[in-house]
């Protein structure tokens, strides 16, 4: 086994690329920079698919609850109707007990949905990940980890 066989070994092991001379060098950081930005695109699409499921979620909330209210107010207007026929407390009273459990439905519904319309969408994950990332890189740049101790 030749030097280079062992060393492509040690490399394939570590999941390092051989860095010798500074083109190399040059290299591997322009690879590894393009690596992290392409985990960091990942990482930022993740939250807002995360974010904008929550989102829709709401918006599904605020349909049921414009259905129900529809729903309520059709309940309104039969009550409406039972009451001014005056035909007897019976139906009335139902239909008024069906129209109030629906609005109830409906200010529960809308009450949901808009809390859930209303929470911010964040990139904190992602604005923390790359901080930390600059960070580093800043740190083990030639130079600049002097600096920082002194």
């Amino acid at each position: 086994m030749t030097a280079g066989e062992r060393f492509d070994g040690v490399r394939t092991f570590l999941h390092q690329r051989p860095t010798v001379g500074p083109g190399a060098a040059a290299k591997a950081v322009a690879e590894d920079a393009s690596a992290l930005v392409r985990a960091e695109i990942a990482l930022a699409k993740a939250e807002l698919q995360s974010a904008l499921a929550k989102k829709a979620a709401g918006a599904g909330m605020l349909v049921g609850a414009a259905v129900a209210g529809w729903l309520g107010l059709q309940g309104v207007l039969i009550t409406v109707g039972f009451v001014l026929s005056a035909v007897g407390l019976p139906g009335w009273a139902a239909a008024a007990i069906v129209s109030g459990a629906l609005l109830l439905v409906t200010a529960l519904l809308a009450l949901l949905g808009k809390r859930r319309m209303e929470a911010k969408v964040s990139l904190e994950t992602t604005k923390q990940s790359v901080e930390r990332d600059v960070a580093l890189t800043k740190s083990r740049l030639p130079g600049r980890g002097r600096r920082a101790a002194s």
